[in-house]
């Protein structure tokens, strides 16, 4: 495993401190490495939406389509707890 540094503002610090502290993690290398896959997840899912958005902007969804969409999510909406 590598080893690099990283510089933290005081506050970013006390909160990585206070997060292990808190039981969350048993050490900051942990704490960060799980806050990178957290970062790399979110950056992933925006690809992956980026690429839904230009694929709608490419063929938009037919009025029968939309109305199917609006009534998927009325419905789900309803079920929400």
């Amino acid at each position: 495993m590598s080893q690099i540094a990283v510089r933290l503002t005081e506050e970013e610090l006390r909160r990585l401190d206070s997060t292990v502290a808190g039981g969350a993690f048993r050490t900051r290398a942990e704490a960060v490495r799980a806050a990178l896959a957290l970062l790399e997840e979110q950056v992933r899912e925006e690809r992956i939406a980026g690429s839904y958005r230009a694929a709608y902007a490419y063929a938009p969804l037919t009025a029968d389509e939309q109305s199917a969409l609006d009534a998927a999510l009325a419905l789900s909406a309803d079920e929400s707890p």
